[in-house]
């Protein structure tokens, strides 16, 4: 499966682990994770936000790093604006990767800020859903 992690999901599996840490283990280990530059941009900024202690901080670099060294980096094309209907502009980025890159899924925390339930192929799903959708 081919899939896109929004950056809510790497946040919260460095917090709290969970399923949201099984849900990017078995992306990783087991799936294609499309990213992009932008995407990876966008983790690393969040990934160093003073609110976040030393600990979840390192956590999430680790997981950005290891989820990058697995990953196909995507070359996003200019966005043009109103491209796609979407709560929280913000995450175009991944409609936008996830097209480009024939994604299977968009797993994100904040399935509100998707105002369709997919694009093109791609699902728009919480990491307990991937896990259910891949038997894990």
């Amino acid at each position: 499966m081919r899939v896109l992690i929004d950056c809510n999901i790497i946040v919260s599996a460095a917090i709290s682990g969970g399923v949201c840490l099984r849900a990017v283990a078995e992306a990783r280990d087991n799936h294609t994770i499309l990213v992009s530059e932008e995407i990876l941009a966008e983790c690393r900024r969040v990934a160093g936000y003073p609110k976040f202690s030393e600990g979840i901080r390192t956590r999430m670099h680790v997981l950005i790093e290891e989820v990058t060294l697995r990953a196909d980096c995507l070359t996003i094309p200019e966005i043009p604006p109103e491209t796609e209907s979407i709560a929280d502009m913000d995450d175009l980025i991944y409609v936008v990767a996830a097209h480009v890159g024939e994604a299977d899924a968009i797993m994100t925390g904040n399935i509100a800020h998707f105002t369709e339930p997919s694009y093109g192929k791609a699902l728009v799903v919480t990491a307990r859903e991937f896990l259910d959708m891949v038997g894990g």
